[in-house]
């Protein structure tokens, strides 16, 4: 049976369970800074920009904003699994646009004031659903064509705090940004299985 109340879920910002987080930070996260080069990782992102697009472009204005509680998937807060397609597209409009104006500063030199946190990046939920899936596209396009014209390897000293990976400079994040997506495509295929 699929579920469409809202359940009682933790409160965004709770983080991963400690087991999860520690392969992902001393394991999974080092042997990804240590593996990929940048163009390997917007290749990554244009792919899964893509596939992400292709999975919600046929869904109807109903089907995008329906919410479907999901079991928790590797890499995903539990707070967010009760989302519907539409709420993950803007999640990741709003990951993405704030990871680009990052990488932008941290390339030119100038760590932010602040920190970042998980829970300031969860959707609203209050987005227009017909325009959801091309916001998405020109916002992944925006993000892709911006990072070819940076200088991301710079200031390597220079860095911003992940919530959950400590110290990460401009590279570090822009290869850490696919396998956000990929999370939420694995998400978003979840979501879709129970509409």
């Amino acid at each position: 049976m699929v579920s469409t109340s809202a359940p009682k879920l933790d409160k965004p910002g709770a983080g991963l369970p400690f087991f999860e987080w520690a392969v992902a930070n001393y394991i999974l996260v080092p042997m990804r800074m240590r593996t990929t080069s940048i163009q390997q990782a917007l290749d990554e992102f244009k792919d899964e920009a893509a596939q992400i697009e292709k999975m919600s472009a046929s869904l109807s204005l109903t089907e995008l904003t329906e919410k479907r509680l999901i079991p928790r998937l590797r890499g995903l807060e539990d707070s967010s699994r009760f989302w519907s397609v539409a709420m993950a597209l803007e999640h990741l409009i709003i990951v993405n646009t704030r990871a680009l104006r990052l990488v932008k500063s941290l390339s030119n030199g100038i760590a932010p004031d602040g920190k970042s946190s998980t829970a300031d990046v969860k959707p609203a939920g209050e987005i227009n659903a017909s325009e959801i899936v091309a916001n998405f596209h020109s916002n992944s396009t925006r993000y892709l064509t911006a990072m070819t014209d940076l200088k991301i390897e710079a200031h390597p000293s220079v860095k911003f705090s992940h919530p959950w990976f400590g110290q990460m400079n401009a590279r570090e994040w822009v290869l850490f940004a696919a396998p956000h997506m990929r999370i939420h495509r694995n998400q978003i295929d979840e979501i879709i299985k129970r509409l």
